[in-house]
């Protein structure tokens, strides 16, 4: 019973979104290849066919995982996708890494993705795109210092105003049968490294090698926190990690880290802020 009372609340948020996106048409969807972003494109494009399309900012610090997922899902439901390199040297200090970072870098790359849209045709459009982007109910309540930035640019997040919770995004996704819809959820590779601290792109690099092989080990949420040359390795409540220390160690090594340490406290979102 509990069950089929979810499934119908899930229902009318699915036809209230509908209904938002409707409104907003034309659209363009902020899209990071996540599990949030896809359901609103996935949603949006059914809705609105030719008058959605996605958007996509290519920074050094996403992973490149990430960014090949999100391609790989426009081409598969055949939608327009943008996609448009962001130089993070043109915001002064946003690689010292600053408290607000967050809050400096969704501003640029959703100001970037806005004057961008104006070169894309609109044969089935009179007025100019309106860019969402995937925000939910939870993100309204967590520490999520770029919210500000949406406010300030008037961007719009539709599923939190139909009401979707982070788990109500997974539970309509599998129901759609969307690729990934049980991912963890993944944030910029600057969040591995302490505020106030220079990040170079080699770096960068470095920590992406080793969580990507890390969780060929059968992760499935990992983190490493860089700390100057130790890497502090966060993984999943419940896995059996000590029979697997030697391997994390040899691929944090061969990465370039010279010391490695195991958090006892395991993955913890947002343990840098």
């Amino acid at each position: 019973m509990a069950d089929t009372l979810q499934l119908n609340s899930l229902s009318c948020r699915h036809r209230r979104l509908q209904q938002l996106l409707h409104n907003l048409a034309p659209l363009a969807v902020a899209f990071s290849g996540g599990v949030d972003s896809s359901l609103l494109l996935k949603v949006a494009h059914e809705t609105l066919g030719e008058r959605c399309i996605a958007v996509t900012c290519d920074a050094p610090y996403h992973f490149r995982k990430e960014l090949a997922d999100a391609a790989r899902f426009t081409l598969q439901l055949g939608i327009q996708h943008l996609v448009i390199p962001f130089d993070p040297a043109t915001i002064p200090d946003l690689l010292t890494n600053p408290p607000d970072r967050c809050y400096l870098c969704k501003k640029a790359l959703l100001s970037l993705c806005r004057a961008s849209l104006t070169a894309v045709s609109l044969p089935l459009a009179p007025c100019p795109w309106a860019l969402i982007d995937g925000s939910t109910l939870d993100d309204q309540t967590l520490h999520r210092p770029g919210r500000r930035a949406l406010q300030e640019l008037g961007i719009r997040s539709p599923l939190a105003e139909a009401g979707f919770s982070k788990q109500d995004v997974r539970c309509l996704s599998r129901e759609l049968g969307l690729p990934g819809w049980d991912k963890p959820a993944q944030s910029c590779l600057l969040t591995r490294f302490p505020h106030d601290y220079q990040v170079t792109e080699t770096e960068q690099q470095r920590v992406e090698q080793c969580e990507e092989k890390l969780q060929g080990l059968g992760f499935n949420v990992v983190r490493v926190r860089s700390l100057g040359t130790t890497a502090r390795v966060e993984c999943e409540a419940g896995k059996q990690v000590h029979p697997l220390l030697p391997e994390i160690e040899r691929i944090c090594r061969q990465a370039g880290f010279t010391t490695v340490e195991l958090d006892p406290a395991g993955y913890r979102c947002g343990s840098m802020d």
